[in-house]
């Protein structure tokens, strides 16, 4: 199966002042589009059946994002946003600033429109070390790029055990997600992070391997083949 769709990149960054520090402390991750998401975008290229994205909203929910997820698992937060776009990068800009306050305690994120939820992230817990010097707003940033993507098979058991396989992709990636589940992967920063992180994926831009531990523990390469893992890479 291949496919050609959209995807969620979002960065949320703070101003942070310390005795020692004056910057901008900064995270980005990738979501997975729900399906009245995708039904949300198909749409708008063809009608305006759909009221446009207007919000982003915040909250502190635990739940892995699925792809069937109508609202946040604890919405506790939501912003009007600003919309443009981006033509030369093929993709949609939205803008929007949290206080301070609306950002702690939060790890989850979504897009809505009126009612819709377009997509849907998990992040670790913002809390009060996170926070320990902030100014200012948070502001959030999010893209949504089109890409394309494929159900991937031949995934090998990796050296570091624990339940992590990995392929070969020459391709950023930029999305992991269960076909079948539809369960999105967490996009993690080192490969030893998937140790302690189920639904999670680590891209070595060097060796060009993707590695993924799957939602659930499994031992066997075939059961591997079976979740249908979609790749999503620009």
């Amino acid at each position: 199966m291949n496919s050609f769709g959209i995807i969620g990149i979002y960065t949320i960054s703070m101003p942070v002042q310390t005795m020692f520090l004056n910057e901008r402390l900064e995270f980005t991750n990738k979501n997975i589009i729900t399906q009245f998401g995708e039904s949300f975008f198909l749409n708008r290229w063809i009608n305006d059946a759909f009221d446009p994205l207007e919000y982003i909203a915040v909250g502190n929910g635990n739940n892995q994002p699925q792809k069937t997820d109508l609202t946040l698992g604890n919405e506790t937060s939501r912003r009007k946003c600003n919309c443009e776009a981006d033509l030369k990068n093929k993709c949609l800009i939205l803008t929007t600033a949290f206080k301070a306050s609306e950002m702690l305690g939060t790890s989850e994120i979504g897009v809505f429109n009126d009612k819709i939820m377009i997509s849907h992230d998990r992040y670790e817990k913002i809390d009060d070390t996170f926070l320990s010097g902030a100014i200012g707003e948070v502001t959030v940033e999010y893209k949504f790029q089109l890409s394309t993507g494929s159900i991937r098979r031949g995934w090998q058991e990796s050296q570091q055990g624990n339940n992590i396989f990995y392929i070969s992709e020459k391709n950023n990636v930029v999305g992991v997600f269960e076909n079948n589940t539809g369960s999105g992967y967490r996009r993690v920063n080192t490969l030893q992070d998937l140790h302690t992180i189920k639904g999670g994926y680590y891209y070595d831009s060097e060796s060009q391997n993707l590695y993924i531990r799957p939602t659930k523990d499994t031992a066997y390469i075939r059961d591997i083949n079976e979740e249908e893992i979609v790749v999503q890479v620009n």
